[in-house]
């Protein structure tokens, strides 16, 4: 196996420091057996400078919330408490009842029920309302459906009340699917989605620092941002609502332990906490081969699971099914990121796993990109 060169993304890191772009963060690259590569950088306050970021400092992971939630999710089902197939209108009464609102603000009926799998591909026909201004989105905006100061049952009460943006498992439009999903972990497990997390990921993982109410005095301060004020957790005071799309706080430390049981195909250290088939289902496109994309796909970046990414998307992770030069990477890989600037990947090729936790989102499409070239220049220049 080759050695991983660090020197890549010291310099990296170093660069975007200088020029301002990447103020505080934690970063870990697991290569095989080797010994992992670590490095934390800056200060956790913008106001102490002192107050350095170590492995144990909280960030807001913003979406990389998503797989840890579909992992909870996939327990339930390999316990049979439910199945991918099941209609969501069976957890959360009256949702898709609407039908889907065409360009003209008509509504038309559904051709068939939303199902867990839907939500878990981002083909439910829900979006964000803050990603548009047409009818629909204004829509989201006016019932609050993305409120902080709500719950999952409200969250889902109001999404009940809204119509869909496209008829079920036609097109991946990135949204409030896993945030619904969040509601039908609650009503599966009958318990609320911060201790059905606990129970089923977060303590089996050791992610003991990991959670959607983050102690202010470890956690890195977020920086003033549009980003922030419109998707971002209150830390202070808590959230009433647990986000499954959005609301983890967690550490390096606790996050690589997340990245390593995935390459390890469910099991850490001993501990098979998914199936191997499992995980297999998780990291394998699931999106229909005829599968349209919402106007927002583009936006994503090298993270749109397109074609000309050479992606597809599994179950709440962007799956790699095809190398793409200007994009480094190998088929087999899972990634997905955060708004908050956070990014993680796993890499079965290179046995590898990649973990930043920062809050950089002004900059998080060119750090995503810029990341990925630095690994793959370290790992390319290791070779013997």
């Amino acid at each position: 196996m080759t050695e991983f060169d660090s020197s890549h993304v010291r310099n990296w890191i170093s660069r975007e420091q200088r020029a301002g772009r990447l103020r505080a963060g934690a970063l870990m690259v697991c290569h095989g057996h080797q010994k992992p590569f670590r490095l934390c950088f800056g200060s956790r306050s913008q106001n102490v400078p002192r107050d350095e970021v170590s492995e144990d400092t909280a960030f807001w992971i913003a979406s990389m919330t998503k797989p840890v939630v579909t992992v909870a999710a996939m327990r339930l089902i390999e316990d049979g408490k439910m199945t991918l197939h099941d209609a969501v209108t069976n957890y959360v009464p009256g949702f898709g009842s609407l039908g889907v609102m065409e360009c003209d603000a008509g509504l038309v009926p559904l051709q068939r029920p939303v199902t867990v799998l839907d939500l878990m591909t981002h083909s439910s026909g829900l979006t964000y309302g803050a990603f548009g201004d047409e009818p629909i989105h204004r829509e989201y905006r006016r019932l609050c459906a993305y409120d902080f100061q709500s719950d999952n049952a409200t969250m889902a009460s109001r999404l009940a009340q809204l119509p869909l943006l496209h008829q079920p498992g036609e097109v991946f439009e990135y949204g409030m699917s896993t945030d619904l999903l969040g509601r039908v972990i609650e009503v599966v497990a009958g318990e609320t989605l911060d201790i059905v997390l606990r129970r089923l990921v977060l303590d089996p993982l050791g992610m003991h620092r990991t959670g959607f109410l983050p102690d202010p005095s470890t956690t890195a301060t977020l920086p003033d941002s549009a980003v922030s004020d419109a998707f971002a957790p209150p830390v202070s005071t808590g959230p009433c609502w647990c986000s499954a799309g959005a609301g983890l706080f967690s550490t390096l430390a606790d996050y690589n332990r997340f990245a390593a049981m995935l390459l390890g195909g469910g099991r850490l250290e001993g501990k098979q906490l998914l199936r191997p088939e499992t995980v297999a289902l998780m990291s394998r496109n699931n999106l229909p081969e005829n599968v349209g994309y919402g106007d927002y796909t583009d936006t994503l970046g090298i993270i749109a699971p397109t074609p000309e990414n050479g992606l597809g998307f599994g179950l709440s992770v962007a799956v790699r099914t095809k190398c793409v030069q200007a994009i480094p990477g190998a088929v087999g890989e899972i990634l997905w990121p955060g708004i908050s600037g956070a990014n993680f990947w796993v890499d079965p090729v290179h046995e590898l796993t990649v973990v930043l936790l920062t809050h950089a989102p002004e900059e998080r499409a060119q750090h995503r990109i810029d990341l990925r070239r630095a690994v793959y220049a370290g790992l390319e220049a290791g070779q013997p």
